[in-house]
C-alpha cells in the first residue's frame, strides 16, 4: 500500500478545514489535520445509498507519532506486525521520544 498526501483545491468542500487528503493510490481514506486524522464525511447524495453500519468493511490504520530530536514525525501502517517492529526499533534509539500509537478504522 502506498499512502499519498494530497493538498486540497480551493473548490473542495473541506478546503481550509483540513491539511491533506490521505489516499491509497486513488482511493481516499481520511483527512489529515494539524491535530491528527479525521474520517471522510459522507456527502448528502451518498448518505441515502450508504450501506448499513453492519455491512461496512473497515480496516485499521495505525498512526505512529513520535519526536526525533524534538521534531514531530508521523508514520502510518496498515499492519500491526510492522507497527510493532518499528516501535521496537525506535524504542532502542535514544534520540526518539514520545512514541504514541493511534488506531483509526477506515473503509476498505
Amino acid at each position: 500500500m502506498q499512502l499519498t498526501y494530497q493538498k486540497l483545491g480551493k473548490d473542495h468542500p473541506m478546503f481550509g478545514k483540513v491539511t491533506f487528503l490521505v489516499a491509497d493510490g486513488t482511493t481516499p481514506i481520511c483527512y489529515k489535520t494539524e491535530n491528527g486524522y479525521i474520517p471522510l464525511e459522507e456527502g448528502a447524495a451518498s448518505a441515502a445509498t450508504a450501506p448499513t453500519k453492519e455491512s461496512i468493511d473497515t480496516q485499521p490504520l495505525y498512526v505512529l507519532s513520535f519526536k526525533v530530536n524534538d521534531e514531530a514525525e508521523e508514520m502510518t501502517f496498515k499492519s500491526k506486525k510492522k507497527l510493532d517492529k518499528t516501535v521496537e526499533r525506535l524504542n532502542q534509539k535514544p534520540f526518539v521520544t514520545d512514541l504514541k500509537t493511534t488506531t483509526y478504522n477506515v473503509v476498505s
